[in-house]
């Protein structure tokens, strides 16, 4: 009898001991993955950050592009363009000077020039141009956008204020957003070609595009 006792006794210990160690096994794996999930959520977050910086740059990177192909369609107003009339593309600037063409952060948006039907050219296709550009950037809700273009003139010593042949630099400049629990910075701060050719602040963000029409 007490032979069987014994022998009860040893496989209740034997199973206690086994359960005692799954469940520490199974805390032990319920912390690995929790760690692993937070390690993933991170890794979503900054993707999500990253993506959103970049859906940034492709629209102001489109914007670009369609005021390059606006300015690329209107060469012979550029070849006639004088100190007289300033070029309205880069205003009556010198060489370099950044010219802003709309600015959402202080409500600067130029007026429309030509009305439907109108035949549209020179002097006036150019601020119709700016003002369609403009208009496409108010639709996109960007925080305290700037749109604009730069020229760096071929000849400086003639009566033109931007030389036919001259780099044009477009720009579009935005405030930036950082997600402090993504990034660990406590603010958006970029110190790039923007921030010295444009006079822009550290907390902004901004696409150029260069071509000489």
């Amino acid at each position: 009898m007490l032979e069987y006792v014994t022998f009860y006794l040893g496989i209740a210990l034997v199973m206690n001991n086994e359960s005692g160690f799954s469940l520490l096994e199974a805390l032990i794996t319920v912390l690995v993955i929790s760690i692993g999930l937070l390690g993933y959520a991170a890794l979503q977050m900054g993707a999500l950050n990253s993506s959103v910086d970049s859906f940034s740059r492709s629209q102001a990177t489109t914007l670009l592009e369609n005021a390059a192909a606006r300015i690329g369609n209107n060469t012979e107003y550029l070849r006639t363009d004088s100190l007289s009339s300033p070029n309205h593309y880069v205003g009556n600037q010198a060489s370099g000077t950044p010219y802003t063409w709309c600015d959402t952060q202080n409500n600067s948006f130029p007026e429309a020039e030509c009305g439907a039907g109108d035949a549209c050219s020179g002097d006036k296709l150019a601020k119709q141009d700016i003002y369609e550009v403009c208009r496409s950037l108010e639709n996109t809700k960007f925080p305290a956008a700037r749109i604009g273009a730069t020229c760096f003139d071929l000849d400086t010593t003639d009566t033109d204020s931007c030389s036919y042949g001259s780099r044009l630099s477009l720009y579009m400049s935005w405030q930036g957003v950082e997600r402090k629990d993504v990034s660990g910075k406590a603010a958006y701060a970029q110190n790039t070609r923007c921030q010295q050719e444009l006079g822009l602040g550290s907390d902004y963000s901004c696409v150029q595009l260069e071509l000489v029409p």
